[in-house]
Formats: C-alpha cells, structure tokens, sequence
C-alpha cells in the first residue's frame, strides 16, 4: 500500500477504511449486504435498486466526511479485498490481476453498465468473473463507483492479494 493512500478494504458485508496514520472505520456497505438490502429482488437489479445502492455508499461516505473531513483530500485511494480483485479481474477479463493495477473511472462504469444489464446467468459468462462473484459483483461494482463519484476519483488502484486491517478505531 502507498503510505499517503487511503485504503478501502471490501469484505462481504462491510468496508473497512484505513486513513493514513492509522486511523480506521467501518462502514456497514460490503457488496453482500447491498446484494441482501437494496439490490435484493430483480435480475438484473432494476435502475431504482441500482440508484439506491449507490445512494447508501454515498450517504455513509458522506457520514464518515462529516466525522473525517481529512479523507476528502487524501490524494490517492487503493481498494483491497477479493471483491475488488474480482472486479479488476471482469475489467482486464482475466483470472488475476497484476501488480500496480489502476481502475480508471471510466472503466469501472464500462464494468458497471455491463453487469447491470446482466442477468446472473449472463454474467456467469463474462471473462475473469469466479462463479463465487457472480451474485456480488454488482454491489461491488456499487461500492467502487459510489466511492470513485463521492471522492471525484478518475483512478483507484487495486490491491491483490491483502490482508484486511485492524478492526476500526473511528
């Protein structure tokens, strides 16, 4: 990780961010909780349950602004855990992703779009989705491009193979 980076950690039902200097809180938005909440129901997800899930990134985003206004100018974020793996493996359409690997803004909502039109038995035949994605990948899709739009980032970079942090402080 970059030691000036923000860190974004997806896990199946939370995201854990880690500030540089050590500080870190958890958000209840893993990519498994939107599949369970917001985008639970039609497949694929309808544009309402789509704008939804993206609404609860930015809202909880938009918490964690108010308790740590600093993150708003951390100038560069990596977003770790098999979920964003999983989703850089869809963008490159390969089952690995390699070291140093940026997600462009404008990829990730190629990605997004792709996906949403999908249904979950269409998606099973993209390159580089693992069968154990294709229910989440949508909410990890939610997750990556809520925070790429709250944080107006036109890159993030993806971590492979990283442990999750400490629990949070914040």
């Amino acid at each position: 990780m970059m030691a000036d980076s923000l860190t974004v950690h997806l896990d199946d039902v939370e995201v854990t961010v880690a500030v540089p200097g050590g500080e870190t809180y958890t958000l209840p938005i893993g990519p498994r909780r939107l599949t369970a909440g917001p985008l639970q129901g039609d497949d694929p997800p309808t544009p309402a349950s789509l704008t939804n899930a993206l609404g609860l990134v930015q809202d909880h985003l938009d918490d964690l602004l108010i308790e740590a206004p600093s993150i708003a100018a951390v100038p560069s974020v990596t977003v770790a855990g098999p979920h964003a793996e999983a989703m850089a493996c869809v963008e490159i359409g390969a089952s690995s992703v390699p070291d140093d690997y940026e997600l462009a803004r404008a990829d990730a909502d190629e990605v997004f779009r792709t996906l949403a039109l999908e249904t979950a038995a269409d998606r099973r035949h993209n390159p580089g989705l693992a069968e154990e994605y294709v229910e989440s990948i949508i909410g990890t899709c939610c997750v990556i491009l809520g925070i790429m739009r709250r944080l107006e980032l036109s890159t993030v970079r993806i971590a492979v193979g990283t442990q999750r942090p400490a629990a949070g402080t914040g």
